[in-house]
């Protein structure tokens, strides 16, 4: 699966879970920004990966 499609399929799983009270969506946001896991850095070099090699 490319990251695009985890991507979109993880921002629609947000968004239905999101209708609750409770800001699903931006606790993610903030746990992205406080924490910085490495799963979220190796997605973004995955999709922002032209020529295929990592760095």
């Amino acid at each position: 699966m490319t990251a695009k499609t985890k991507l979109i399929l993880g921002f629609i799983f947000l968004e239905i879970i999101d209708f609750m009270p409770f800001p699903v969506t931006t606790m993610v946001a903030l746990y992205i920004a406080w924490k910085k896991p490495p799963w979220f850095k190796n997605l973004v070099i995955e999709m922002y990966d032209c020529d295929g090699t990592r760095r």
